[in-house]
């Protein structure tokens, strides 16, 4: 059986979606879905749906991080009621829309100056700081749908390469792991 390509290597370097404009003389490694890194893409690409789903099912979210782990993927929101067990069954719904429609995940490379701006207009504080701390000049943001993060990717080249998921489980977590900060509310899912 055929395994799904969901990035390449450039000369064995870190994966790159599918649609990077290459250079010259590249040496392409295929990056397969059921292979440890292709997971993790995947999974990656779960959580920016799962956080596209929380923002549209309740209005005002921040949204912080949400990186692939191990056995599935999180994200960290911001919002000022707690989410509840019975909140989950209704994030994977949405979820499921979004799938179906086919949300493409698209790449765009922006000044960070520009992507600042972008984001205090989107009311995002999380992604403003993250911004203010870097010290690159250019910065890659991901677009589905109606979400845009601040990312340095690769993702799927399309949302319906999710076939399985389940959101798991709500706990707490700090801003940037410090206890200082703001307590966050952090959401762990699954996708295979």
């Amino acid at each position: 059986m055929l395994s799904t390509v969901v990035a390449v290597k450039e000369n064995g370097g870190r994966p790159v979606d599918l649609t990077r404009r290459l250079e010259q003389d590249t040496r392409l490694t295929p990056v397969l879905i059921d292979s440890d890194e292709g997971l993790g893409i995947l999974r990656h690409s779960a959580a920016h749906v799962m956080a596209e789903a929380v923002q549209a099912l309740f209005p005002g979210v921040k949204v912080t991080i949400g990186p692939s782990i191990e056995n599935g993927f999180y994200y960290d929101f911001d919002y000022e009621q707690s989410f509840t067990p019975e909140d989950l069954p209704r994030i994977e719904a949405r979820m499921k829309k979004i799938i179906k429609k086919g949300a493409r995940f698209e790449r765009t490379e922006m000044k960070r100056e520009d992507a600042i701006r972008l984001f205090e207009e989107r009311g995002e504080p999380y992604k403003v700081e993250l911004l203010k701390d870097l010290d690159q000049d250019d910065v890659s943001v991901y677009r589905q749908g109606d979400f845009v993060d601040l990312c340095r990717g690769p993702h799927i080249p399309n949302a319906r390469m999710i076939r399985a998921f389940k959101i798991m489980s709500v706990a707490g977590a700090y801003w940037r792991g410090d206890e200082n900060r703001q307590r966050l509310q952090r959401i762990y899912g699954t996708a295979f």
